[in-house]
């Protein structure tokens, strides 16, 4: 009986033992189990932390590309504020251009237009002195001088100068005489052109100076007579002679005593 129960006993210790061992190498196995799981979950959890934080960079990244930055309003209407003053210095630019292009167009077509009006008036204006190119000798002159005083010598100086432009007229006309001397001294149908030239007045006049003046001023200023070919003073001449230069001529004007006339 001692020798079962030490048996028994034996084989309890024997199996204690046993069991012992075993228990101590399961625990190390499951000790370094659960270390090896510790650290292969901490690393897992390192890698989805890591790709957690690059998601959530680039999820940063692509919502910062989506949505739009929001703009303080303050910046905002400055920014406003300066387009509007830029549009508005833009504008204002232009509008002084435009206006200095306006203003310098007005005075280009301004400065045309008076060449223009200038131009026209020269070209249809006559000459200020038609008898430039009349050769007038010594003897031409003493007769338009003298022709002159006989004629006019009561009128004032514009009727002396109507009268030597009568005679400088003719000679321009190709109906009458080409020279001055022979115009005063012309003859048609046997009756003389100017009566002081057959009635001694011609021959005997003092010239006066005034007439020499009127004479002067017809021969190089402007020409006052309107083209007339023809005086007469109403008053002195021979009615038949007077019916006959209304029925023939055309009047031009009157001034003093005598009327003017000219070719129809």
């Amino acid at each position: 009986m001692l020798t079962i129960q030490n048996l028994f006993r034996n084989a309890y210790f024997s199996i204690k033992s046993i069991s012992k061992k075993l228990y101590r190498s399961c625990a190390v196995l499951v000790f370094g189990f659960t270390v090896f799981a510790m650290i292969l979950l901490k690393e897992q959890n390192i890698q989805g932390a890591g790709k957690n934080q690059v998601s959530a960079k680039n999820k940063i990244v692509e919502d910062a590309k989506e949505e739009p930055q929001k703009e303080n309003p303050a910046e905002l209407l400055l920014s406003e504020q300066s387009f509007a003053a830029a549009c508005q210095s833009i504008i204002g630019e232009e509008h002084v251009r435009d206006k200095i292009q306006v203003e310098i167009s007005r005075r280009e077509v301004t400065a045309v237009c008076a060449s223009v009006q200038t131009s026209c008036n020269e070209m249809q204006k006559e000459p200020l002195n038609p008898y430039g190119d009349i050769v007038v000798t010594e003897e031409d002159y003493e007769a338009l001088c003298r022709i002159v005083q006989a004629e006019a010598g009561g009128e004032d100086e514009h009727g002396k100068v109507l009268v030597a432009e009568v005679i400088l007229n003719r000679v321009l006309c190709d109906k009458f005489a080409s020279t001055v001397y022979d115009v005063i001294f012309e003859r048609s149908g046997g009756s003389p052109q100017f009566s002081p030239t057959v009635d001694g007045r011609y021959f005997s006049v003092t010239i006066m100076p005034e007439t020499i003046a009127a004479v002067e001023q017809a021969l190089h200023e402007e020409d006052v007579s309107n083209g007339a070919l023809f005086f007469s003073a109403r008053r002195k001449a021979n009615p038949y002679d007077m019916a006959w230069f209304d029925r023939n001529l055309k009047w031009l004007f009157q001034h003093g005593g005598h009327e003017f006339y000219t070719l129809p």
